[in-house]
């Protein structure tokens, strides 16, 4: 006997999936579009980069069109021309206009509509689209005095004859000239203020520049988009950077065991795996006692084994060979419920694009960091990636790590020649953390 599901009831809170469907008043709308309204329309102004003030008033003017259509159907849209203006500002004058548009976009029209929800009616009227541009006015006229006007020099007549009677590639040179002209007062003084044109600029453009993301967000934006396990910042010590727990998971610490690995090292035998970095520390480790590095281990040869057995897949990418054979390349040991994590974390799609591979070799040298103490030599992590120098050295500096060849100390300590040097790469997790920057394009001078 079957019994019928129910289905799950949505906790508080959570938003249903299914969007509810809400009554109306009428069924369908009715629209109309306005053919003729008389000489005025409404208008749809924009204005691009700056805040023009509410309470200023507006001057009206029409001119007629030069290509208005004469036929029928012909609206004052269509055969004038509206322009708005106004000086009330004491700094800035504003002018609206219609801008003329090419291509698809010279036929585009807009429509200003008005809806009665108890009709269902829709009326829709054709509106002007207006751009409001600012014009700064001369600094004689924003401080209110008029100076006479100073004989032209040499330059400046050569410049208005230019204009006049010159060559359209003079007059083009000319008119450069002058946009590009940076005028500076004759005596400059330390604590200059910003002449009225100026702050008038400013105080336009302040409110609409205050969404514009600094340079640290930017920074923070980036760091948290890529592929590397999430840094705590707070930490006060590197063991709190990247904590075991958070690389692991403790679901799979759990789980994991490491008991034959303890076994067979107090007896004596050969503990043989597929990672020459796992093989070298594996008998130091357990002699330690430490269990939870010992997991720690165990974990990053289960991600190494994970990755070798990972099939090539398109655009650099790889593919998910599937449980059957992910579990020959693990061993038996590791349980289902593990692999079956590790594969949700780091291949939810079943493929790895590059940012995915990516993530997995950071989490892989954040957890090789563990193991030695924060501080390690990368050659035997390196051989088991079968990675170049530059890749692997770029990956723990995405950690924060500092990096750099080993020093006359460390070649003592790890049994190196000189020789030996360059092949290897020491990495060290210290605070504060070193994280390398986002790139800023320069623009190329012209």
């Amino acid at each position: 006997m079957s019994e019928k599901k129910r289905k799950q009831r949505h906790e508080e809170g959570e938003r249903p999936r299914k969007k509810r469907v809400t009554e109306s008043t009428s069924q369908t709308v009715n629209f109309s579009i306005l053919q003729n309204v008389g000489d005025w329309a409404p208008v749809i102004a924009t204005t691009p980069g700056l805040n023009v003030p509410t309470n200023v008033p507006l001057e009206v003017y029409t001119k007629p069109r030069d290509d208005h259509h004469t036929g029928a159907g012909r609206t004052a849209i269509s055969t004038t021309e509206l322009l708005l203006h106004t000086s009330a500002h004491p700094k800035i004058d504003y002018t609206a206009r219609e801008e003329e548009y090419s291509g698809a976009d010279s036929l585009l029209k807009h429509y200003l509509g008005v809806y009665d929800p108890k009709t269902g009616d829709l009326q829709l009227v054709q509106a002007r689209k207006l751009v409001v541009r600012g014009v700064l006015r001369s600094e004689t006229t924003v401080n209110g005095t008029e100076d006479e006007a100073a004989p032209l020099n040499k330059l400046s007549a050569r410049s208005v004859l230019g204009q006049a009677f010159g060559t359209k590639k003079s007059q083009k040179a000319i008119r450069a000239i002058t946009e590009n002209a940076i005028t500076s007062p004759s005596k400059p003084t330390q604590n200059r203020s910003l002449d009225p044109a100026a702050s008038a600029v400013i105080e336009s453009m302040s409110q609409s520049s205050t969404t514009i993301p600094s340079r640290e967000e930017l920074q923070a934006v980036v760091d948290e988009g890529k592929p590397r396990p999430r840094p705590n910042l707070d930490a006060e010590t590197p063991a709190d950077v990247y904590k075991v727990e958070d690389l692991v998971g403790l679901d799979a610490l759990r789980v994991l065991s490491v008991r034959n690995w303890q076994e067979a090292v107090r007896k004596g035998e050969d503990v043989k795996t597929s990672s020459r970095f796992v093989s070298r520390r594996l008998v130091r480790i357990v002699q330690t006692e430490d269990v939870m590095r010992l997991k720690t281990l165990r974990f990053l040869l289960l991600l190494l084994d994970w990755n070798a057995a990972l099939k090539p897949g398109s655009k650099g990418g790889k593919k998910f060979p599937g449980n059957e054979a992910i579990g020959k390349a693990v061993g038996p040991e590791i349980g289902e419920g593990t692999l079956e994590g590790v594969r949700k974390r780091f291949a939810p799609e079943m493929t790895l694009n590059k940012w995915a591979i990516d993530n997995l070799m950071t989490h892989i040298c954040a957890l090789a960091l563990a193991v030695d103490n924060y501080e390690i030599d990368t050659y035997d992590l390196r051989e088991d990636l079968k990675l170049e120098p530059k890749i692997i050295s770029q990956y723990f500096r995405e950690l924060g790590c500092r990096y750099g060849t080993p020093t006359e100390s460390e070649l003592a300590r790890l049994n190196l020649s000189k020789g030996q040097r360059l092949a290897h790469g020491i990495a060290k997790l210290r605070l504060p953390l070193e994280f390398p920057k986002a790139r800023v394009m320069v623009p190329k001078r012209r």
